[in-house]
């Protein structure tokens, strides 16, 4: 008996790459979903950082007022370990105190386009707050106290 080429069963080339098409778009769009939420992730966690360092500050000026005298040192002793010396995109950040206010300079500054993206979302996060500024590039953040 012959069969008719209709009655085969099978899957067609096209069927084949309509699936591999779809398999290929599901994974390209998880792996940006994955990078969104990794650098969102980062960006909390240095917003996490940046509030620690502000509450340690504010526990040593509590007294005088004067950001000036606050030393790295002293900043350290009050800090969970590894706050100064983790930067999202590697590096340490360094602390500076002005009469009113102190800066975190990050050293190194960012570059690459995933740490000038983790940039932007930082300086958009750490902003909301009227008492930081950010530099265009994140080479430094500052805190302004309320004058």
């Amino acid at each position: 008996m012959r069969k008719s080429i209709q009655s085969m069963l099978g899957v067609t080339l096209l069927e084949i790459m309509l699936v591999l098409a779809i398999a290929a778009m599901i994974i390209v769009m998880s792996v940006r979903y994955y990078q969104s939420a990794n650098q969102n992730s980062q960006a909390n966690t240095f917003i996490q950082q940046v509030g620690a360092i502000s509450a340690a500050v504010e526990n040593l000026v509590q007294g005088s007022g004067d950001y000036a005298g606050v030393s790295q040192g002293q900043l350290e002793s009050l800090l969970p370990p590894n706050t100064l010396t983790s930067v999202p995109w590697g590096g340490t950040m360094s602390f500076s105190a002005e009469s009113k206010g102190y800066t975190l300079t990050p050293d190194p500054a960012p570059s690459g386009t995933a740490a000038k993206g983790l940039c932007s979302l930082i300086k958009t996060k750490l902003t909301t707050d009227n008492h930081y500024t950010v530099d265009g590039d994140c080479t430094s953040f500052s805190y302004t106290a309320n004058v």
